[in-house]
């Protein structure tokens, strides 16, 4: 059975810091961008990441790639 797969979409996600909860544990924010050209190379998208990372008022815990593929056997 051979398998493919069909690139859908691509999100840019920063993870910012939001404060410490009821108990204790610090909680956090995710801010998603989307539209991200699905061939786009990481080493830009981490680029973009980080110019944005600049204008959020909250520190910046992680930055992710979400990418969605579709899976078709063929």
């Amino acid at each position: 059975m051979a398998v493919t797969s069909n690139s859908l979409a691509s999100d840019l996600v920063l993870i910012m810091e939001d404060g410490i909860g009821a108990s204790g544990q610090p909680r956090s924010k995710s801010r998603v961008f989307k539209g991200i050209k699905t061939d786009a190379n990481n080493a830009d998208v981490y680029d973009v990441a980080q110019t944005l990372i600049g204008l959020q008022s909250r520190l910046n815990q992680a930055i992710q790639r979400r990418d969605t593929v579709e899976l078709t056997n063929v």
